[in-house]
This record gives structure tokens, sequence and C-alpha cells, in this order.
């Protein structure tokens, strides 16, 4: 028996106990293999479950979460989608993220999705992800990364 995700649809939590994949957001879309949350700092990720190995819900935070208001922009595009692969789909000529965090992570514009794998480009090449290895994706916002950041450092203390 899979575990019902929709249950959860507007609650707070926190997916993954640790390590460069876990967020804690609202959940703002549950599709047949994927969940959606939303938090204000990394925007919407879209979680593949079968890679999910726990999820919390901390009482506190639940009770805060419903005293407070809601600090979703109005911006904000839910994409929803039958399947994960679906969602994979629709994302195709938008900037993406793939995984948040370590080794694996990639920015770059989806190609392109079948039911196998995608295609990116990511600065000037093409890389090919095969769907079961992607635990998390969003889209829309670039984010710097950490040898970006490094290189910009190392710029302007060079110029000085």
């Amino acid at each position: 028996m899979a575990f019902d995700y929709s249950v959860l649809m507007g609650k707070q939590l926190r997916l993954d106990r640790g390590g460069p994949e876990s967020r804690q957001g609202e959940i703002v879309a549950v599709g047949f293999d994927y969940v959606g949350i939303y938090n204000e700092k990394d925007g919407l990720i879209y979680y593949n479950t079968s890679h999910l190995k726990s999820l919390t819900v901390n009482t506190k935070d639940a009770v805060e979460y419903l005293t407070a208001t809601p600090t979703s922009p109005a911006t904000l595009k839910i994409m929803e989608a039958d399947n994960f692969v679906s969602l994979l789909k629709g994302m195709k000529n938008l900037w993406c993220q793939v995984n948040r965090g370590g080794h694996e992570s990639i920015q770059g514009v989806m190609a392109d999705a079948s039911d196998d794998f995608i295609t990116m480009v990511v600065n000037h090449e093409l890389v090919t992800i095969f769907n079961f290895h992607i635990k998390s994706i969003s889209y829309g916002v670039k984010k710097e990364n950490q040898e970006e950041k490094k290189e910009q450092k190392q710029d302007s203390s060079e110029k000085k």
C-alpha cells in the first residue's frame, strides 16, 4: 500500500531527515509518484516519491503554521501532472535545477524529456540524466552554485 500524500496538502513538513535533498515547506502539489513543496528560500520543488526516505511534521511548526498567514507569492505557478514523467515533460524549455545538492546537482535548460531520461543544456553541453536518478526538480529561478560564488570572490579580490 502506497502512502497517500494528498492528506498532507497544505501542511508544513520536512521531506527527508537531512542531507542535500532535505527541505522543509508546504505541500502544494501531489501526483501519482511525486509531491511538490514550496518554501520562500527555494521556491517550488518537486520530489520523486520513490526517493523519499521520510517525512516529518513538527507539532510546534504545525501550530505556528495554522496561525500564520500564507506567504506564497501570487506569481507561483504550481505545475501538476498525472505522474513524475509527465511533470518532467511539462518542464521542457524551462530553467531547471535537478537534485538539490551534492555532486549530482545540476542546473540548466530542459531541452527534452522522455519516459526514461531528460536532456539538459548546461554550459554549452548536452547532459542526459536518467529519470530514476532524479530525486527532486525545481524550475524557474537560477540559483548561484558554490563554484560560481568562489570564482566571483576570487575575481573581486584579485582586482583589489
